[in-house]
């Protein structure tokens, strides 16, 4: 399954005010290549996104929270997933995109013996899936993106061979952070906005 794939389904299940996370991963060039608007926080560092988004899915109570993850991201902090379980944001969905592989050094554990699932299981989360189709995914995802939280999913997909290239300015660092500030400023949720703009 390709991960371009999955988040061309996904960009069009949930609101473009959704609060969107991504890890320092492939998700966050096709992520930025999909959803130009919204609050989109891109490229956290490894091991920061499930506990960044669970933050997030307190601070917008009312939106549905989605971390995008990836295996090697992920394994950085599994310990976010108690977290997750015991915070039990009902506004939050994590997907993690298991490729099995680390950019630049080999293998993750997940090509061997490591089941992420699992481990959420272990955690405590009760609402958690193993994904290999795309029907699969449209099966699974696209009802949970309504439904009560939280959840965790691994989507199982192939190592990329071209990989996008992602603006910088638009991605990573200051400007990537300053445009997300600006985004939660107008966020018709923000506590200092009246009819959407910001007072």
């Amino acid at each position: 399954m390709n991960r371009m794939d999955c988040l061309k389904e996904l960009v069009n299940w949930i609101d473009v005010n959704d609060p969107v996370v991504t890890s320092l991963s492939s998700n966050t060039a096709i992520w930025a290549s999909l959803r130009e608007q919204g609050a989109n926080f891109y490229a956290w560092n490894m091991g920061l996104t499930v506990g960044f988004s669970v933050g997030l899915s307190f601070a917008f109570p009312k939106r549905k929270v989605v971390g995008l993850d990836s295996d090697g991201s992920f394994m950085v902090d599994t310990s976010a997933l108690i977290t997750m379980a015991e915070a039990n944001p009902a506004n939050l969905m994590i997907l993690v995109f298991d490729n099995q592989s680390y950019a630049r050094m080999g293998p993750t554990a997940t090509s061997r013996a490591t089941d992420l699932e699992k481990m959420a299981q272990g955690a405590g989360i009760k609402k958690t899936a193993t994904i290999r189709t795309l029907d699969e995914f449209t099966r699974v995802v696209k009802p949970a993106v309504g439904e009560t939280g939280p959840h965790f999913f691994v989507v199982k997909v192939e190592a990329e061979t071209v990989r996008l290239k992602r603006d910088p300015r638009r991605t990573s660092g200051r400007p990537m952070k300053e445009f997300f500030v600006d985004a939660v400023m107008k966020h018709p949720d923000h506590s200092g906005n009246r009819g959407g703009v910001p007072s």
